[in-house]
């Protein structure tokens, strides 16, 4: 039986690190595009240098969490 390896992400975690260290990007309309455009950046970069079967990017509920303890 071969193992399957699953790459899983703390979202959240990637998310606040790519909207503050990248500058700021926006569209047209001035919606902040940094963080999305980091957070894919990130990714493509984890997938190709970590091998691994599978992958799932998970976020934060909203609300309280243990991020805020």
């Amino acid at each position: 039986m071969t193992t399957k390896t699953l790459l899983l992400v703390d979202g959240s975690s990637y998310l606040y690190r790519a909207f503050y260290a990248m500058t700021h990007l926006s569209a047209p309309d001035g919606t902040p595009t940094n963080a999305v455009y980091g957070v894919l950046n990130m990714l493509r970069r984890l997938r190709a240098e970590t091998p691994h079967d599978y992958c799932a990017c998970v976020f934060d509920a909203k609300g309280k969490n243990f991020r805020h303890a």
